[in-house]
């Protein structure tokens, strides 16, 4: 993205811990599925659900570029709303 202070500090330190919230949220949805019925693993994607929806109020209420705030963060929301309906209904 043009003008990303990519040599930053702070932003590659908010970098890190997106990285390491991703690499966590993975591993839940992977031990959820080795592990859980998909009645279990569907509340959880629906509590989940709160990450990209969260994620895309703070882009917006930071003047963000539209585009992230529904092409990223809202479409991620849906995707993961309509699986955990899925998943509850299984």
């Amino acid at each position: 993205m043009l003008g990303t202070p990519t040599e930053d500090r702070n932003f590659q330190a908010w970098l890190s811990v997106k990285a390491v919230r991703d690499i966590a949220s993975g591993l839940f949805i992977f031990i959820l599925l080795a592990g859980a019925t998909p009645h279990l693993l569907g509340w959880f994607m629906l509590a989940a659900t709160g990450i990209p929806v969260g994620d895309a109020l703070i882009v917006l209420r930071s003047n963000g570029l539209r585009a992230a705030v529904y092409g990223i963060h809202g479409t991620t929301a849906v995707v993961m709303l309509a699986i955990s309906v899925l998943l509850l209904v299984a």
